[in-house]
């Protein structure tokens, strides 16, 4: 019959090595501190990742989330309030955008009268969209200003 007295030596060793370990582990990643953090506090990772165990393990999971790719490298994340627009058609893109779009046009050589005059209704169209972007912007600034006061 096997007592504590008769085991090995390096079974207590491997016992202090490895509650060393896990001592320095939870000093690392301060384990201690951690019920000292507000639960308000949340970090949004929009991302999808597999599990660091299904990736060892190398389990697909049956599940699947919404994607497991990347944005591409044009792709522009803009954070905007809904509350702070200052353009009424966002889709046509912002200011640079909107003059690229007029040169464009204004560049373009008409054929036909009937070409002239949808080159000149885009003109009127663009200048009116400038003026009602200015007015928006007007109005959020003055908004800004009321709430501020």
């Amino acid at each position: 019959m096997t007592t504590i007295d008769k085991l090995d030596l390096s079974v207590y060793n491997l016992y202090a090595v490895r509650t060393k370990m896990i001592e320095q582990i939870n000093q690392q990643l301060r384990l201690d501190q951690a019920g000292s953090i507000p639960p308000q506090i949340s970090i949004q990772d929009i991302y999808p990742k597999l599990t660091e165990l299904d990736i060892l393990l190398g389990i697909v999971p049956l599940n699947t989330p919404w994607a497991f790719f990347f944005p591409p490298k044009n792709f522009k994340t803009k954070r905007r309030s809904p509350f702070g627009f200052s353009r009424i058609l966002p889709s046509l893109g912002d200011q640079e955008d909107q003059d690229e779009a007029e040169q464009t046009i204004a560049s373009m050589v008409c054929d036909t009268p009937t070409e002239a005059q949808e080159q000149q209704a885009l003109k009127g169209f663009f200048a009116q969209y400038s003026k009602i972007n200015e007015w928006m912007g007007h109005i959020v600034g003055r908004v800004g200003q009321f709430l501020q006061g």
